[in-house]
C-alpha cells in the first residue's frame, strides 16, 4: 500500500512540477479601454507621449480618412508612431535587430460604445539580458502612455 502511495505521490509531482516549469505566453500588446469622448483619448495620447519625452512621428486617422473618401458612417480609427533618439540609440545598440519594433505604436479604435487603446510591447523574453531589461522599462514606459489617455 505504500509503494502504491508513493508511486502516486511521484507521478502527481512530476505533472505538478512539469505544469509549474511551463511559462505563460509571453503578451506582445497591451490593451485599456474608456468610455471617455474619442477627441479627448486622442489629446491626452498625445499629451501623455510628449510627456514621456518622446516625439510623435506620425498619425494616420484611417477611419476619418474612409468616411470622408468614401463618404460613408465608418468608426474612428487611428494610429499614433512616435520615438526618443536617445532610447531608439540604446536599444539599437544593445540589439540591432529590435529595429522591427521602430517606432513606437499606438493604435485608438471606438467599437460598442467604448474607445480602444492598444500599444505594442517589446519582447521581454530574448537571450540578451540587456535587452530583455531594456524592454522592461520601455514596456512600463508605453503601458503608462496608454493608462494616461483612458484614466476618467
Amino acid at each position: 500500500m505504500h509503494q502504491y502511495l508513493g508511486s502516486i505521490f511521484a507521478v502527481l509531482l512530476f505533472i505538478l512540477s512539469g505544469c509549474a516549469a511551463q511559462k505563460e505566453p509571453e503578451s506582445l500588446y497591451y490593451q485599456a479601454e474608456t468610455t471617455k469622448p474619442y477627441e479627448d483619448v486622442l489629446a491626452e495620447l498625445e499629451l501623455a507621449i510628449t510627456e514621456q519625452n518622446f516625439r510623435i512621428t506620425g498619425h494616420n486617422k484611417i477611419g476619418s480618412v474612409i468616411r470622408d473618401r468614401e463618404n460613408i458612417s465608418f468608426p474612428d480609427y487611428d494610429t499614433i508612431q512616435f520615438c526618443n533618439l536617445t532610447l531608439a540609440r540604446e536599444m539599437l545598440e544593445i540589439s540591432p535587430e529590435s529595429v522591427i519594433h521602430m517606432p513606437c505604436n499606438v493604435a485608438v479604435r471606438s467599437q460598442n460604445g467604448k474607445v480602444i487603446v492598444t500599444t505594442h510591447l517589446l519582447p521581454t523574453r530574448s537571450p540578451n539580458p540587456r535587452m530583455n531589461e531594456f524592454a522592461r522599462k520601455m514596456n512600463e514606459k508605453l503601458k503608462q502612455i496608454v493608462d494616461f489617455a483612458v484614466e476618467d
